[in-house]
């Protein structure tokens, strides 16, 4: 009785050691994750300006905008592979795999909360603030889309190709692998990372609390998503329709 007990000890102890051991490296994942997601934005957008300026030329001219896709793309490429890496110690099957019906419906279900979520928040905000406040984020975003070609590529390049795979990768791969990924309970990771991904999206503006929970619920239905699939493919086609038509439907409003 007394080697059970003093194995179960030591067990338990291992443990919390392995836990404290992943959650440090994930932390570390996650913060050189970030620092891509914001490199890669800071570095398309000097090459986009870079050229123009250099050169006498428009922003909206094919030049600058063909250096933003090209070095957005190489580095994206670059930042991809590395914590693809990251993410493959702690779940080695992580690539692209044949899409099976049964996951795809997990897709369309998630876009399908990600809207009723949105919409019951809207509700919740109308009936206590008597209005609804656009994040400033979304405001960013609405008033680049009006300074012409250039800036518009350079939405859809972050909004339909950075943000479905990097983010995912970082706020799916990362975080729900290297933190309580053998919890007892199974929306630990899940919250974990959906609350990490809205406090992402709003850290960089001024703090709003309908914003911060507006994309946690996002980052959310996207854990589910994948815990469910138990491929990341799919919730990062989730990610993609959702802001595909976000982008859609703010392009159509400058028409």
């Amino acid at each position: 009785m007394l080697e059970k007990q003093k194995r179960s000890k030591k067990s338990v102890i291992n443990q919390n050691s392995n836990w404290r051991i992943s959650a440090g490296f994930g932390f570390i994942f996650v913060i050189i994750g970030l620092a891509f997601d914001i490199f890669i934005q800071t570095a398309g957008l000097l090459a986009l300006k870079t050229p123009a300026k250099l050169l006498h030329i428009k922003e909206n001219s094919w030049l600058p905008i063909l250096t933003l896709v090209i070095v957005f793309l190489v580095l994206l490429v670059i930042a991809v592979q590395i914590m693809l890496k990251f993410v493959r110690i702690k779940a080695p099957k992580t690539r692209l795999h044949q899409l099976v019906g049964s996951k795809v419906a997990w897709v369309f279900k998630g876009y399908g909360l990600i809207i009723a979520g949105s919409i019951v928040l809207a509700m919740l905000q109308t009936a206590m603030t008597q209005h609804i406040e656009t994040a400033d984020n979304q405001v960013a975003l609405n008033q680049m889309a009006t300074q012409g070609l250039g800036a518009r590529v350079f939405l859809i390049l972050l909004a339909i190709v950075l943000a479905p795979l990097l983010e995912e990768l970082i706020f799916r791969g990362i975080v729900m692998n290297y933190f309580f990924k053998d919890s007892g309970w199974w929306w630990t990771n899940v919250l974990i990372s959906g609350v990490a991904f809205g406090y992402f999206h709003v850290a960089l503006q001024s703090f709003q609390w309908f914003a911060f929970i507006q994309y946690s619920i996002m980052g959310i239905i996207l854990a589910v998503v994948y815990k469910k699939t138990h491929q990341i493919q799919y919730s990062m086609l989730t990610h993609f329709m959702n802001n595909t038509i976000a982008m859609i439907i703010m392009f159509s409003s400058l028409v």
